[in-house]
């Protein structure tokens, strides 16, 4: 008996964990390289740009730390040609579009690009207006767009429910010839006295919203007045005479020349030599007449009189009210 035990024991497998009451466990011998784990964990993906600015047809590189995949968000505006670290971003058209990298462990970034439109250098450009605010009544195209930012609301006739009015039998229409005030060929208002005195009304009409602006310019020049001027440009070759008034409030009367036309002070003369001459008419004159008048639909924002004399010019342009 006892030598059958030894014999037993003996050819046991040398080593071997046994749990209590349980079968031996098989030990792991396989060998683990401390330095594996960290050889398979992917570099974080970094972009050297996450927007980008182009003008149509430009390009521009993006680079990766780690090899990815690219994509374009909207191909139309922004293409991408990427091959591992790399991508090439094509402006087409203007707009936004994002660019994507991906790699193969999954990890994204993104760079936005903003595509802007080629600007024409055959294209005339337009001035920067007066102020910080801006409400045109004649302005040139260019000049608009130019300023669009300064535009709080514009007063300009177009025709649907905003007009030039000209009164019966007065001024037939002239000719813009030449560049307008701010030296662009988009024209401007010429108009010629047919026969006796004449006028014309710029009409902000029931059928918008554009005698709402205007009252509450007016609302706003009442309570700061210092703040508010009207601009004009005119010119003419000839003597006559021009009377202007605005919101509707004939107390608001001033004249451009040497007589004092239609019960209107004579604000200032101007030289007659067919180029442009400017104005900047301070609202603080005329605070006190605005703020007893009301504006309402149907408003003729800016009048304008031209004493009678038969083949007399009225030239204007940059017609506007601003806030310095």
């Amino acid at each position: 008996m006892c030598l059958a035990m030894v014999a037993f024991i003996a050819c046991k497998p040398q080593n071997t964990p046994v749990e209590p009451g349980g079968d031996p466990q098989p030990q792991d011998t396989t060998k683990v390289d401390p330095g594996k784990e960290d050889q398979d964990k992917e570099a974080d993906l970094v972009l050297d740009q996450t927007s980008i600015a182009l003008e149509e047809g430009e390009n521009d590189t993006i680079t990766a730390t780690v090899e990815a995949t690219w994509a374009s968000s909207d191909e139309a505006v922004a293409s991408v040609e990427g091959k591992g670290k790399e991508a090439v971003v094509t402006a087409l058209k203007e707009g936004y579009a994002i660019i994507s990298a991906v790699t193969k462990g999954g990890q994204t970034k993104t760079c936005v690009v903003t595509v802007k439109k080629k600007e024409d250098p055959e294209k005339p450009q337009g001035a920067q207006l007066k102020g910080s605010q801006v409400w045109p009544i004649i302005l040139d195209g260019v000049t608009g767009e130019a300023n669009a930012e300064k535009i709080v609301a514009s007063f300009q006739p177009n025709d649907v429910d905003q007009f030039l009015y000209v009164w019966e039998g007065t001024y037939v229409g002239g000719e813009a010839s030449g560049l307008n005030f701010h030296g662009n060929g988009e024209g401007y208002t010429a108009l010629v006295v047919a026969g006796g005195w004449s006028g014309c009304g710029f009409c902000l009409t029931d059928a918008g919203n554009g005698w709402e602006a205007a009252k509450a310019l007016k609302d706003a020049i009442v309570a700061s007045p210092d703040d508010y001027f009207l601009h004009l440009a005119i010119k003419s070759t000839d003597n006559a005479s021009h009377c202007f008034y605005f919101m509707g409030n004939e107390a608001t009367k001033f004249v451009l020349g040497t007589n004092g036309v239609y019960d209107g002070p004579i604000y200032a003369n101007f030289d007659r030599n067919g180029s442009w001459q400017e104005f900047d008419i301070p609202m603080s004159a005329y605070a006190s007449a605005l703020a007893a008048s009301p504006v309402a639909a149907g408003v003729n924002v800016f009048v304008a009189l031209t004493e009678g004399i038969n083949g007399a010019q009225l030239n204007l342009d940059a017609v506007y009210f601003y806030k310095k």
